[in-house]
């Protein structure tokens, strides 16, 4: 019977939480196993021989675990709500944007027909740089040569053309810098910045994205938000 209670604790240890579904099933596993624990527990002691009694320290443990499930069982709960009401807190925040102009650290863009800004900023002063710009199953599709090389951020206003000259379709684009520094080694930590307007909200696996069009921006990327030209 020790050994069933032993058992049981082990299996209704929690691991940290990642996933929703995971979320629930610890918590209904851990649930269940506390239960069952105190009925196991009661049964034990009801049926033990008077001659030869539960060993004391064996108790002693069970109990010590015991209280280690009724302490998880509890700190799952309140986590559960405290996860809920982020949630709900970052989905009202995320229904405020409908319609909003937003800047983001992204590198997407949703190209319409009309030109549209590709930002970057460099961490230090480059040597050469030259930009790609890919298509959704990316496909590369353009590549800009003599851009800005200096320190900062820096703006492309790219026509939509492909390498051909081309109007390539409406869609979300990517675009990423190569640059080199003097001594011809990669540069790295280049960021990059994306505008648009928010056109439609997302919420699944406990990730809050905005929609621009065909692009999708989580909310954790936005940097700024502004009302819509002629609001």
């Amino acid at each position: 019977m020790a050994n069933d209670i032993n058992s049981l604790l082990q299996s209704g240890s929690v691991n940290t939480p990642t996933q929703t579904v995971e979320q629930l099933q610890s918590l209904n596993s851990l649930a269940s196993n506390f239960d069952n624990f105190l009925t196991i527990l009661t049964t034990q002691l009801q049926n033990q021989d008077p001659l030869s009694p539960l060993d004391t320290h064996e108790f002693t443990n069970q109990l010590v675990m015991f209280a280690d499930v009724e302490q998880s069982v509890r700190q799952s709960g309140q986590l559960e709500d405290l996860i809920a009401l982020t949630r709900l807190n970052e989905a009202s925040t995320a229904v405020g944007f409908m319609g909003k102009q937003i800047q983001a650290d992204y590198n997407e863009v949703n190209f319409q027909g009309e030109p549209v800004n590709l930002s970057y900023t460099l961490p230090e002063e480059a040597d050469a740089a030259t930009m790609e710009i890919y298509d959704g199953a990316g496909e590369l599709v353009r590549v800009i040569t003599g851009i800005s090389r200096t320190l900062g951020e820096h703006k492309i206003s790219w026509d939509g053309k492909d390498q051909k000259g081309n109007t390539v379709p409406n869609g979300a684009y990517s675009f990423q810098v190569g640059a080199l520094n003097e001594d011809d080694q990669p540069i790295e930590d280049i960021t990059y910045k994306t505008e648009g307007t928010v056109t439609g909200i997302e919420f699944e696996t406990g990730v809050t994205t905005l929609l621009m069009g065909n692009v999708r921006v989580p909310l954790s990327r936005v940097t700024r938000v502004d009302e819509p030209s002629g609001a």
